[in-house]
């Protein structure tokens, strides 16, 4: 009798699990069996996320190495995982619409979702992430090799590869970029944990490129290769790295040195209507896109996209629909909603600078604040239920998710703000909170254009004033205004509090906006620093026992929460509505759906 496949498979993945075989060998003993790439894929859902995230090596002794899989077979497991259908039609313009324009042409200065989101289809990365789970897979690196050591990278570059405008791709853009992310005066908000992660780099040969790390680190591919856009060297190479952020490249108003090698060339930026329009990159060296061209529409604010959605003007709406848009369009024939769990988060920055202001440097004024906000009640009535509240920093898809194991629960507690106000020392003068010649009075900071950004402020405004705080809400526009104020280039921090969404990724490492360094060029923009938390995230990013790491993660998470530097109000899911004429577009927690732009075509 044959031994059940199935029973084959678990012998050949605890093999893997073992430092055995690495995972190109797996997946090659999985054909072998019979099973499928979506049967496997099936089956490595049903493993505990503790195991299914365990490397070879279960310390960090011995022999560490591990080989990657190649690019053909990431993209064999992505159409395993998605059923894309073929194209009945070719051609078209896919047109998405956005209330917020993109921050920049230069990939390698990007900090905001939505620039990431859409650039990514004309800059790529070295690696990239597997729509499924987040991982990371081969990019423009076909495949990657860690030495025995646990430190040194050697990357093999895909082959055949050219930029839009014909120079073929090589290991010295790859070392460009490289040199662009270590510079402290190229304006990227990944500098500090680059230089903190990386101790050399070299081109061994026009297709292959070594990089050796600090130290053995178990997410290191999250750090620095999901941050590292390739840009081309025969654009970039003869200008100061000073001087990226105003060039026109930057800036996209010389298109000609917006060049990448993504499925999608860059063919206009329209400053008077709003639309970026991107072009098929027809010599694409993966998956040739079927529709002809993507256009990006900037609407006056999120309601207005919705309604261009309903009125057939757009494809997609960009970013996460408001609760109740999804709750009507899931009613509607004529459009498709895709609901799944985000990295994202929404949170309220305090400034702790002290040459900034004063106000909320007692942790009792802090936790008054929080406690005095129903954040339920915002999920449940603002947000009718499309999020979860948050407790401690790591949200729902972290391998680090462990709400049971945070030590303090911030419920609402109003009469509790209002004693913590008190023993802070704040006294009710006339109606003002008032300590000193401080009075707690101050504004929320946050990007305009979101119809919940709004419901949120107003509510918090309101629950506030019943604790005796005035706050007034500061709405701004996110990428002239908010972006430079707390990242990028010489931010001036100018605010009481800000509040904005972000999203964390599938390395559950919060060190950029949690460790002392990441004030200066990373997204700790509160100022916050406490060296025990540096010390435990430090100790989480070089272990590889996956249960260690998360435990060391999980204390992290305990004592920002207790800190309380930050506000967070709930973990996101997004709402995705497109128009059903969209075949084979897949919304989910990688950039919205934008990944399967290539594989779209249009029905009727």
């Amino acid at each position: 009798m044959n031994e059940n496949p199935v029973i084959k498979l678990n012998d050949e993945y605890q093999r893997f699990l073992a430092g055995k075989i690495d995972r190109r060998q797996l997946l090659q003993r999985v054909g072998a069996i019979g099973l499928s790439g979506a049967a496997f894929s099936l089956f490595e859902r049903t493993v505990p996320a503790s195991a299914r995230q365990a490397t070879p090596a279960a310390s960090t002794t011995g022999d560490l190495s591990f080989t990657s899989i190649s690019g053909a077979e990431a993209d064999a497991q992505i159409r395993a995982e998605y059923p894309f259908s073929d194209p009945a039609i070719t051609g078209g313009a896919v047109i998405i619409g956005t209330s917020s324009g993109i921050m920049t042409t230069n990939m390698l200065l990007a900090a905001d979702g939505v620039t990431l989101n859409f650039m990514a289809l004309v800059n790529e990365y070295l690696l990239r992430a597997n729509p499924k789970d987040g991982q990371m897979i081969p990019g423009l690196a076909n495949s990657w090799e860690i030495a025995a050591d646990g430190k040194t990278y050697t990357f093999h570059l895909s082959q055949g590869v050219t930029w839009h405008d014909g120079v073929p791709f090589s290991a010295d853009d790859v070392i460009l970029s490289l040199d662009a992310q270590s510079a402290p005066d190229s304006g990227s908000s990944y500098t500090s944990t680059f230089l903190s992660t990386v101790a050399s780099y070299r081109k061994i040969d026009d297709l292959n490129v070594e990089m050796v790390a600090t130290d053995v680190f178990a997410q290191v591919v999250f750090l620095l290769f999901a941050n590292l856009p390739v840009m081309p060297k025969h654009i970039w190479g003869d200008i100061p790295f000073a001087d990226w952020a105003t060039d026109p490249g930057s800036t996209g108003t010389d298109p000609s040195r917006v060049i990448g090698t993504g499925p999608f060339t860059f063919d206009s930026l329209d400053d008077a209507t709003g639309v970026v329009t991107l072009n098929r990159n027809e010599h694409y060296y993966r998956q040739t896109a079927v529709i002809d061209q993507v256009k990006y529409q900037i609407w006056p604010d999120q309601t207005a996209v919705v309604e261009a959605l309903r009125a057939g003007d757009i494809d997609i709406v960009q970013g996460s629909l408001q609760a109740s848009d999804a709750e009507e369009l899931k009613t509607d024939s004529r459009f498709k909603v895709d609901v799944f769990d985000t990295y994202s988060f929404f949170f309220l920055g305090f400034n702790l600078d002290l040459d900034k202001t004063m106000l909320f440097q007692d942790l009792r004024t802090r936790q008054a604040l929080i406690y005095g906000i129903d954040r339920q009640s915002m999920v449940d009535n603002i947000l009718l239920g499309y999020g979860e509240v948050a407790q401690g920093t790591q949200p729902v898809l972290s391998i680090a998710y462990a709400p049971d194991r945070i030590n303090t629960h911030y419920g609402y507690d109003p009469e509790r703000a209002k004693q913590l106000l008190a023993d802070a020392g704040w006294i009710d003068d006339g109606g003002t909170l008032t300590l000193g010649d401080l009075k707690l009075e101050f504004s929320v900071t946050y990007g305009a254009g979101i119809p919940f950004h709004d419901s949120y402020m107003a509510y918090i405004q309101e629950a506030w004033s019943q604790i005796g705080v005035k706050m007034q809400p500061d709405p701004v526009d996110y990428s002239t205004v908010l972006l430079p104020m707390v990242t990028g280039p010489s931010p001036s921090h100018a605010f009481d509090i800000f509040a904005t969404g972000l999203s964390w990724d599938a390395s559950a490492d919060q060190s950029a906006m949690f460790s002392t360094s990441g004030y200066d060029g990373g997204f700790n923009v509160m100022k916050y620093s406490n060296p025990e938390v540096d010390k435990l995230n430090a100790a989480a990013n070089a272990e590889l026992d996956v249960a260690t790491r998360i435990d060391l993660l999980v204390q992290s998470a305990n004592l920002v929460n207790e800190d309380l530097p930050l506000i967070t109000i709930r973990f996101g899911k997004s709402a995705i509505g497109s128009s059903a004429k969209l075949n084979n577009f897949f919304a989910n927690v990688s950039s919205d759906g934008f990944w399967s732009l290539p594989y779209v075509w249009i029905g009727s």
